[in-house]
């Protein structure tokens, strides 16, 4: 799937769930619009997440020991495998489908781990909401941090969001 079916797919479900603007995007009221079992866990320090199909039912378990804004963008991480790769024939006990978010799956060496980002990112900064904050900065604030602090991100997920969308705020 490419980046602007991505983009698409995720904002029809930011409007088939009600999200008007940036300070409304909650990634768990989201997931339990599609029905995924959501909830924190504690899992080891490299495993940000995992999505987990068992009897037909999808669950998303993110580490309750990172940051708010690291668990945001797990869920919605997780909710793009559940989305794009839902029928991936990984399996683990032959009942169950399951994928892992850790420190691997940052780098983007796996094409499902980049759509799963790409849709994290879609999710929790739509590009149209992005490019609608962004005409309205003020002149005294630095665009990367306002935007995630608008956007309850990282400044890092905010400066490759920016980037990816071909905004050059001299970071890279």
């Amino acid at each position: 799937m490419n980046i602007n079916n991505i983009e698409t797919q995720a904002f029809k479900i930011l409007e088939a769930v009600g999200i008007k603007d940036a300070s409304d995007i909650d990634v768990k009221r989201i997931a339990q619009y599609l029905n995924v079992d959501v909830q924190s866990t504690t899992l080891e320090d490299d495993i940000s997440g995992l999505f987990v199909i068992k009897d037909g039912k999808p669950y998303i378990r993110y580490n309750r020991n990172e940051h708010e804004h690291r668990w945001r963008f797990t869920i919605a991480h997780e909710l793009g495998h559940f989305l794009l790769h839902k029928d991936t024939p990984l399996f683990v006990d032959r009942k169950e489908r399951i994928f892992y978010r850790n420190t691997l799956s940052t780098t983007g060496e796996v094409m499902k781990e980049r759509q799963a980002n790409a849709f994290a990112a879609a999710l929790i900064m739509p590009k149209h909401f992005l490019e609608l904050e962004l005409e309205q900065i003020p002149p005294n604030k630095e665009p990367v941090a306002h935007l995630a602090k608008i956007f309850n991100v990282s400044m890092l997920a905010m400066s490759f969001r920016l980037s990816n969308l071909g905004y050059d705020f001299g970071l890279f």
